[in-house]
C-alpha cells in the first residue's frame, strides 16, 4: 500500500480573490485524507494565509518580484524532488505555466493546471496550447469554461475535467437582516442595501454598470444603498464615477474584508455585474446565505442561477436591464424571498465545499493510479 501522497498547491499569492479562496479551501479539505498537502506561493502570502496557518498547512514563499526572477522559480525544482511531490496542482495562468515546465523538469508524476477565469490574452492562449501536453489534466470550473477552452485552444475534451466551485455552507447563516449587524459594520440600518463582492478589476468588470443601475433605481427608490466588498485597480475610477453620478454616501467601498459572511447577512439584495466569469464563488456564497441574487448571463453563471427560479439573469453591460431587475425585486419582496430560498437550496444540494473536494479527490486518485505504476493510494480500494 502506498503511503499518503504528497500534494503541492501552486499559486502566485495566497489571497486576493476566488481562485485563491478555492485553493485554500481545497488545501484544507484534502489535507489529512489521503494526502499531505503543502502550498507554494511564488510571489507572496495574502489575505487567506491565516486560514492555511490555522490548518497547519506548510507554505513555501518564493518571493519573486517580477517575471524576471527565474532563479527563484528554479529553486522550486529541488523542493519538488526532495519531498518528493507526487501531485503538483497549479492555479491560474502563470502558475499553470510554471507547474508544467518545472514539474516536468523535476519529474513530478502528476501535474494539474486549474483554470479559474474566462478571459484570456492571445499569448496565454498560445502558451497553453503549446504546453498543455506537459500536464495530466486541465481543471475548469464549469461546462461553459470547458467549451471555451476547446474552442479557443483546441484542447480535446479528454484533457479537461469540470470541477464546480463549492462553498462551506456551514459558514453562512440564513439570511436575516438586523439593525444590530449593520451598526456593527458601520452600515445604514434603514437603507435597502444592495451588495456586490469581488475584485475591482478589468478581468471581471461591470461595477461601473452597477453604479449606473443604482443611480437609476434611486430616482424612484431613494432609500437604496450600495456596498462594494473587495478592492482592485479600478477602485479609484469607480469612486470618481459614484461621485459624478451624485450617489455620495449611498455607496460604500469597504475593501477586502475577512468577515464576508456577516456582511452578506447585512444585505437585502446581492448583485454580481461581471462582464466575464467562469463560476463565481461570490454568487455561491450569496446564494448560500439565501440572498436574492441578480447577476449577468456570462460564462458558467447560468449553470448555477436559473433565471426566475434561483435568481435573475441580465445581459452583461446593460445598466437599464440591471436597474429593471433590481426594481422588480424591490417592488415584490415575496418574489425576492422565493428566489433567495430556491438559490440557497440549489447551492446546498450541488455546490458545497465537500462536493468540490470530493471531485478533486476522485481526479487525484484516477491520475495517481495511472501515473504511479499501478500502485494505490492509501484508502483507495
Amino acid at each position: 500500500m502506498m503511503p499518503r501522497l504528497n500534494v503541492m498547491q501552486l499559486i502566485d499569492v495566497t489571497g486576493r480573490g476566488g481562485a485563491e479562496k478555492a485553493l485554500v479551501d481545497l488545501a484544507r479539505g484534502l489535507n489529512g485524507r489521503r494526502y499531505a498537502v503543502s502550498v507554494c506561493a511564488t510571489r507572496s502570502v495574502g489575505n487567506y494565509q491565516p486560514l492555511l496557518d490555522a490548518a497547519g498547512i506548510p507554505t513555501l514563499v518564493l518571493g519573486r518580484q517580477s517575471r524576471r526572477d527565474l532563479y527563484k522559480l528554479g529553486g522550486l525544482v529541488p523542493v519538488l524532488r526532495r519531498r518528493p511531490i507526487h501531485i503538483l496542482h497549479a492555479h491560474l495562468f502563470g502558475s499553470n505555466t510554471w507547474a508544467r515546465l518545472l514539474g516536468t523538469l523535476a519529474g513530478v508524476p502528476v501535474i494539474i493546471a486549474h483554470e479559474h477565469g474566462s478571459a484570456k490574452a492571445g499569448h496565454e492562449i498560445w502558451l497553453d496550447r503549446l504546453l498543455y501536453r506537459l500536464g495530466d489534466a486541465v481543471v475548469v470550473p464549469s461546462a461553459a469554461s470547458k467549451r471555451l477552452l476547446m474552442q479557443l485552444e483546441g484542447l480535446p475534451a479528454r484533457a479537461l475535467s469540470v470541477v464546480y466551485n463549492g462553498v462551506d455552507t456551514s459558514q453562512f447563516a440564513d439570511h436575516a437582516v438586523t439593525p444590530t449587524i449593520r451598526r456593527l459594520l458601520g452600515l445604514d440600518p434603514h437603507a435597502l442595501l444592495i451588495g456586490s463582492v469581488g475584485r475591482l478589476s478589468a478581468d471581471k468588470g461591470g461595477q461601473d454598470v452597477l453604479l449606473r443601475a443604482v443611480a437609476q433605481v434611486r430616482q424612484t427608490q431613494p432609500q437604496v444603498g450600495l456596498v462594494f466588498i473587495g478592492d482592485g485597480p479600478l477602485r479609484g475610477g469607480l469612486e470618481a464615477l459614484a461621485a459624478q453620478l451624485g450617489l455620495g454616501s449611498a455607496v460604500q467601498f469597504m475593501g477586502v474584508r475577512p468577515d464576508v459572511a456577516p456582511l452578506l447577512g447585512a444585505l437585502d439584495l446581492f448583485v454580481l455585474p461581471s462582464l466575464h466569469e467562469a463560476l463565481p464563488i461570490a454568487v455561491l456564497e450569496a446564494m448560500a446565505v439565501g440572498l436574492p441574487v441578480v447577476t449577468t448571463h456570462v460564462g458558467g453563471v447560468p449553470e448555477v442561477v436559473q433565471d426566475g427560479v434561483t435568481g435573475l439573469l441580465v445581459p452583461p453591460g446593460d445598466s437599464s436591464a440591471l436597474a429593471a431587475a433590481l426594481l422588480r425585486l424591490i417592488a415584490d419582496p415575496a418574489t425576492a424571498d422565493r428566489l433567495g430560498a430556491a438559490g440557497q437550496a440549489r447551492v446546498r444540494a450541488d455546490f458545497t465545499l465537500d462536493a468540490m473536494v470530493a471531485q478533486v479527490d476522485q481526479l487525484y486518485r484516477r491520475l495517481a493510479r495511472r501515473k504511479l505504476g499501478g500502485q494505490r493510494a492509501r484508502g483507495d480500494r
